[in-house]
């Protein structure tokens, strides 16, 4: 992954909404895996909405939590990054 799609504002916000159906496809609430992680509910709202990315220990653990392959989700992510960021040819 290169690091402008990584730095840009559509991965970041990509990731936060696969992390947020996750969750609520796993059925819990966002207090919940704040409580599970160890972090704020502030801080993994942040994350939700796109508005910051999870550091790498931050993102393994709600891997960890919501039962996620950390490579297959990013894989995700990328694929569907690529949708509104095609790499040039």
């Amino acid at each position: 992954m290169t690091n402008e799609l990584y730095k840009s504002n559509i991965y970041t916000k990509v990731l936060g909404k696969q992390i947020r159906n996750r969750r609520k496809w796993k059925d819990k609430s966002i207090q919940r895996l704040a409580e599970d992680t160890g972090f704020s509910v502030n801080h993994i709202n942040n994350i939700e909405l796109g508005k910051s990315q999870p550091a790498t220990g931050l993102f393994h653990a709600i891997c960890d939590v919501l039962e996620i392959d950390a490579t297959s989700f990013l894989k995700k992510v990328r694929e569907e990054v690529e949708l509104f960021m095609p790499e040039e040819q």
